[in-house]
């Protein structure tokens, strides 16, 4: 979800939410669940289109909106910390010092690894820890056995998906 503000009258503000339509981003789902359980509605949905990618744009007023936008935020955090516990993943399987992690990871396809360290990092979110580094970017650590066995395990089930 791409989250974009702009002044809508005397000192308020429209949020602008897009969201992805051919690669969703982990807190869309979310987000959209949250919007639903609280009987929020966009004042307008539109369909557009950016560099060749389709979004859902939600319109959402402050005052309505308002008292959300910290829940809102903590949705996107987390959605943001599971990219980058992904992104984490998929550099760490192919160095892995297990040498039949790095060679299954090696023979996935770039779609299947994006997609098992997807759920990789969805499964292990509560055991990663989140920390800003002195370039101010968000990096994530998770101990190295708890991503071996869970990947050993994952990879189990798309070979026998496979087989």
């Amino acid at each position: 979800m791409i989250v974009e503000t702009e002044p809508n009258g005397f000192l308020m503000v429209r949020y602008k939410l897009y969201f992805n339509q051919q690669r969703p981003d982990p807190e869309d789902p979310w987000v959209l669940a949250y919007f639903q359980e609280h009987g929020l509605q966009p004042r307008r949905e539109l369909q557009e289109e950016h560099a060749g990618i389709r979004y859902k744009l939600l319109h959402f007023g402050q005052c309505y909106l308002g008292r959300h936008v910290g829940n809102l935020g903590a949705l996107y955090q987390k959605g943001v910390e599971h990219s980058v516990l992904a992104v984490h993943l998929q550099e760490f399987l192919p160095q892995a010092t297990d040498a039949t992690v790095r060679e299954a990871a090696a023979g996935l396809e770039e779609t299947a690894m994006h997609e098992v360290t997807g759920q990789l990092a969805e499964q292990l979110y509560e055991e990663a820890r989140f920390e800003t580094g002195e370039d101010h970017n968000l990096a994530a650590s998770i101990d190295a056995n708890t991503v071996v066995r869970a990947f050993l395990a994952a990879y189990a089930g798309i070979a026998e998906a496979d087989g």
